[in-house]
């Protein structure tokens, strides 16, 4: 899939629950909102979720496929990554 062709603000909008999760984490886990730990979180996801998206065959998906659909659900697999990641 080409990934240069998608629209940032649908890939912010597909990734914003994951998102929100890495944010909780992270202040649960630190007790502060450090806003350049958040900005260096949603970079990465949002680096991984194009990542994924770039290495997918949109001829072999199914009719209906949606890319920002695939893209919230791989963000949420990506932020539970990245948390185990940080607890070890």
């Amino acid at each position: 899939m080409d990934v240069t062709k998608l629209d940032h603000g649908d890939l912010r909008v597909s990734t914003l629950l994951a998102l929100d999760f890495l944010t909780a984490h992270r202040i649960s886990h630190d007790r502060t909102y450090d806003l350049a730990k958040i900005t260096a979180a949603r970079d990465a996801l949002e680096q991984r979720v194009l990542f994924a998206l770039s290495e997918t065959d949109e001829s072999e998906m199914p009719e209906g496929w949606s890319w920002m659909h695939a893209a919230h659900e791989i963000s949420i697999r990506i932020a539970l990554s990245i948390v185990e990641e940080e607890k070890s």
